[in-house]
């Protein structure tokens, strides 16, 4: 009789890495036990969601030629734009099936950054706060911070990873890590090509595994007294084994990563095609996860960026992103929640659509492309209890000057804003702080200092009025 070993039947330690890495490179080996405090009054969160669905196009996406479109010198001439409704025009050309979804979005166009170039300006929509190289280490995703505060919230069966992405290695700051917060709450990245390459457990696997695990599990049991010496290094490494075992061992996590022949059609057979929909799947198995973060890639046309004999451009990216944001507000619209059939996945998930900054205006530059620009840019927001069709905020006629803010505040809503805002939809107060920092330095959960002084740090409630 053969014998047979786990490693024959599991995927290798490379492979795995290739599937999803758990955010464990840059990961505390231990993590504190937080201590809160609050940074002023109290909020009343909206707790109008479930789950967040982030949607980074990232590096940008030219929002003039987008979501703010304004006639300009260097647009071409083959875009098509017509009139969706009110002060919504959109290119044909670009967006043919988008269109008919804009009567779900709301759209928030004066939002304004503090960085400008990517690796900062990605740092930033990932923490919600700008990059200092002094405390960044500890600094926590704000996936990480969601897992930790749902964390009382899990059920029994809630396998999944509170907090999820979809092809964020290839963005400029990767894939960052739970800081000062315990690795348990660390992200799963997941890299689309290899996730549907059949990396499954058969039978025979989930057996000769669960051998193994009894026997670990014994061993634990024998050495528990001596194993309490090594603190709280072992007890992370431990809580990984535990988590990694019970997905493994959960049969709805290989059927989320099952995908139909007609889904590929009709979202695009890309990578960022395929890694919505996993997003889609993973949110409709309700087995535990509630933060998504998805990335979208390779928008940073400095040269080139019309013009279609180069190797990537506006027409390609967009070309991607119609039919993908398309057919994932089909399917979150018309799929009925598990956790309450009267729902659709729409109603329970705050899907945010936007870049890290916008691009500049007018005419194109000396090679033919467009640059970074976070003087103003739009994002678009939909679902749980967001009003459908609204236009917040307003740029001038060139797209480059915000003329209205869009909200009850004298200054431009910044990403902070977008952060308070996702905080607030899944009931997490918004104003509170870890005081019991590595450094020693308050963590405020949307941090009130930006460059030039003290920011607002208020959801943006308009969206829902």
């Amino acid at each position: 009789m053969s014998r047979h070993r786990v490693a024959d039947l599991l995927p290798s330690r490379r492979e795995l890495l290739q599937f999803g890495g758990l955010g464990l490179l840059g990961a505390a080996a231990t993590g504190i036990n937080p201590a809160f405090s609050a940074t002023g009054p109290k909020a009343t969160p909206r707790n109008t969601a479930r789950n967040v669905l982030y949607y980074e196009i990232s590096g940008a996406i030219s929002h003039i030629e987008s979501w703010d479109f304004k006639e300009n010198a260097g647009s071409p001439k083959d875009l098509d734009f017509r009139k969706v409704h009110n002060d919504l025009w959109l290119s044909n050309k670009l967006f043919p099936r988008l269109q008919s979804q804009f009567d779900k979005f709301a759209i928030l166009r004066s939002l304004q950054s503090h960085e400008e170039v990517h690796f900062r300006g990605q740092y930033y929509v990932q923490t919600g706060r700008q990059l200092n190289l002094a405390f960044a280490k500890e600094i926590p995703a704000i996936g990480s911070v969601v897992a930790m505060e749902l964390e009382k919230r899990k059920r029994p069966a809630d396998t999944f990873p509170t907090y999820m992405s979809f092809y964020l290695e290839k963005g400029a700051a990767g894939a960052l890590s739970t800081g000062f917060l315990e690795p348990r709450f660390s992200v799963v990245d997941i890299n689309p090509d290899a996730a549907v390459k059949g990396n499954t457990l058969d039978q025979k696997a989930v057996e000769l595994m669960e051998q193994r695990w009894k026997l670990l599990s014994q061993l634990r049991d024998a050495n528990r007294n001596n194993v309490s010496t090594y603190g709280k290094e072992m007890a992370g490494y431990t809580d990984f084994y535990d988590t990694a075992h019970r997905l493994l061992t959960d049969s709805r996590w290989p059927e989320a990563f099952q995908i139909k022949p007609e889904d590929r059609k009709r979202y695009g057979n890309t990578p960022v095609g395929v890694s919505a929909i996993l997003a889609r799947n993973v949110l409709a198995a309700d087995a535990g996860t509630h933060y998504i973060h998805l990335c979208h890639p390779g928008w940073d046309h400095h040269v080139a960026i019309w013009d279609r004999k180069a190797s990537s451009n506006h027409y390609t990216l967009c070309a991607e992103l119609d039919p993908v944001l398309t057919s994932l507000m089909e399917d979150l619209s018309t799929i009925r929640s598990k956790h309450d059939p009267s729902k659709t996945l729409l109603d329970e998930t705050l899907v945010v659509v936007m870049s890290e900054f916008g691009r500049t205006i007018g005419h194109l530059n000396n090679m033919a492309g467009r640059d970074h620009y976070n003087h103003c840019f739009p994002a678009l927001f939909a679902g749980a209890g967001v009003k459908p069709g609204k236009i917040l905020g307003r740029t001038d006629k060139d797209g480059g000057v915000c003329l209205e803010n869009g909200w009850n505040q004298k200054v431009q809503p910044r990403i902070e804003n977008v952060v308070s805002t996702m905080y607030s939809a899944l009931g997490i107060d918004w104003t509170r702080q870890i005081t019991n920092t590595p450094s020693k330095r308050a963590y405020p959960y949307v941090d009130a200092l930006g460059p030039a002084g003290y920011i607002p740090t208020d959801e943006i409630a308009e969206l829902y009025v």
